[in-house]
């Protein structure tokens, strides 16, 4: 019986040896529906089909051929219309390497989460068309399936590793923190409708990398969503379940750059870059060094983002145990450490937790947990390394923003000689700003709010990142905060021994005392330079 199911598992895998993490998390059903061909040629809904499984975590529609009139479209929805995705004349939209754009009309549709997807197809017009195929479509593991298969298995035999006990966190138990915010720009990917893996956006021009094993042909690339923000609400929400705990698909097709069989890596550059919302990862130039703490957010099973951030294996955290571990397969020495991990967690990053900058990608699993070196993969990319993707010159920041700023603002900053005038926006950068500061000094401040309407009792901070180092956690750097409903003033003393150009963030927020690092909900973020002399 343990024979049997291990075989199961391995095939879950969708790779040989049993241990990378391609993980299977959703059942192809091969079933044939298609319109009349010709569809009808008359205005509204032509064609409508319901496609249900009880309790499953997803549904995916395959089509073999699709061709509408102009005009015409097909829409795939949750019945709630909260998920929604629409298509049109030859299919789906994707891009070439060169940036033009075409359509597939053979392509898994973007995923609906739930238990039930409806297909309709809606007539704008008296004209007609082919219609389409459905040859096939995917239903999402039920929750606790694959739990079930993997009950009763020697440790030895499961896929990646946890190792001893289960040391993952959902992803907003670490809200607020710079963990979290770089976790952004993790990504959920469903590849072909029923496999799973972990993504992440690296340089500043929307590439997303992931293992070679999980994406190694632009026929993939073009059917795989790239979901992001899929985590709970809170600390205590259950994302426990296949696609559970829905973000944002941001791209259910993108364009492959490069990928390499011995390096284990793929990267891939989706049709709209979505840094800006997300934020981005870089990669370290050199090797991470033993007994360095690291973390790696992820997306295991196709659960909700969580970040493995302790161990009780060499703990109490996470940390780097070689340099040189056996490779899964080809390529240099692996990246080996005590993080744990799960099927579906391959082409996660691995950070180190003081510079926040990836130093490996995480690909298979044995305890130790094994990574690719990024040192190896950014000599590999060559011309094709994403602009911004190693680390260097300005440092990157956090990212901090407001989802609403219809009542009120930052209207005005002064510090020192700075002085700025402007209007509502949820992140301004005026880096190319400068406050012109002096060691030792003192700074006077007014910041001044603006209102739509009545006025509000808000608070700021400012914070400094005297060390340059990429953040504005280190002692010392929240250098102002007061609290009104009118312009607020006063006072700070530059330390003696700060000297050069380096980042000011500046935040207003309402009912709560404003952090330099995250959203919320009213208030605004700006940033500047502070040039000390």
């Amino acid at each position: 019986m343990k024979r049997t199911l291990l075989t199961l598992i391995c095939l879950a895998v969708v790779f040989s040896p049993c241990l990378f993490s391609k993980a299977k998390v959703g059942e192809i059903v091969v079933q044939t529906f298609e319109t009349p061909h010709p569809y009808k040629a008359e205005k509204g809904v032509v064609w409508e089909k319901e496609f249900h499984w009880d309790k499953a975590g997803y549904i995916a529609i395959h089509f073999s051929k699709f061709e509408l009139a102009n005009g015409d479209y097909v829409e795939i929805a949750s019945p709630d219309g909260k998920f929604k995705y629409v298509f049109k004349d030859k299919g789906k939209d994707v891009k070439d390497k060169k940036g033009n754009k075409k359509q597939i009309s053979e392509f898994w549709a973007t995923h609906i989460p739930g238990d039930t997807a409806i297909v309709r197809l809606v007539s704008k017009n008296n004209k007609g068309a082919f219609g389409f195929v459905i040859d096939k479509w995917a239903r999402g593991y039920e929750r606790g399936f694959v739990e079930a298969v993997l009950e009763g298995l020697e440790e030895e035999a499961r896929v990646e590793d946890i190792c001893t006990a289960d040391d993952k966190e959902w992803a907003k138990c670490y809200d607020g923190t710079a963990m979290y915010e770089k976790s952004r720009a993790v990504c959920r990917l469903l590849i072909d409708g029923n496999t799973a893996c972990t993504g992440f956006l690296v340089g500043s021009e929307g590439h997303v990398m992931t293992n070679e094993h999980c994406i190694d042909t632009q026929t993939l690339a073009d059917n795989t969503d790239y979901e992001f923000m899929a985590e709970g609400a809170t600390c205590a929400t259950d994302c426990s379940s296949w696609g559970a705990c829905p973000g944002t698909v941001e791209a259910s097709a993108g364009t492959l750059i490069k990928v390499d069989y011995a390096l284990d890596y793929s990267l891939i550059l989706l049709p709209t870059n979505v840094t800006s919302t997300y934020g981005y990862m870089q990669f370290r130039d050199t090797l991470p060094t033993v007994g360095e703490r690291i973390y790696l957010p992820q997306h295991p099973g196709h659960y909700g983002k969580q970040l493995a951030v302790n161990s009780d294996v060499e703990g109490p955290y996470a940390k780097i145990q070689s340099t040189n571990q056996t490779p899964c397969h080809g390529g240099p020495g692996d990246i080996g450490y005590y993080a744990d991990t799960s099927g579906g967690s391959s082409g996660a990053p691995v950070l180190g937790y003081t510079d926040n900058l990836v130093v490996s990608i995480h690909h298979c699993g044995s305890c130790p947990n094994r990574g690719v070196p990024v040192t190896a993969i950014i000599s590999d990319l060559g011309v094709d390394l994403p602009d911004d993707a190693v680390a260097g010159g300005t440092p990157q920041y956090c990212t901090a923003y407001s989802k609403n700023q219809n009542y009120e603002w930052i209207a005005r900053v002064q510090v020192d000689n700075l002085d700025n005038s402007s209007g509502a926006s949820a992140y301004s950068d005026y880096s190319n700003k400068k406050a012109n500061l002096t060691a030792g000094g003192g700074v006077s401040v007014t910041l001044t709010p603006g209102y739509a309407g009545k006025s509000y009792a808000e608070s700021w901070k400012i914070w400094i990142d005297y060390n340059n180092d990429g953040d504005f956690s280190d002692p010392g750097e929240e250098v102002f905060s007061g609290s009104g409903s009118s312009a607020v003033t006063g006072n700070f003393t530059v330390p003696s021994a700060a000297s050069g150009e380096v980042r000011m963030r500046i935040v207003m927020r309402f009912g709560a005392l404003p952090a330099a690092c995250g959203s919320f909900i009213y208030g605004e973020v700006e940033d500047y330079t502070a040039s000390i002399q």
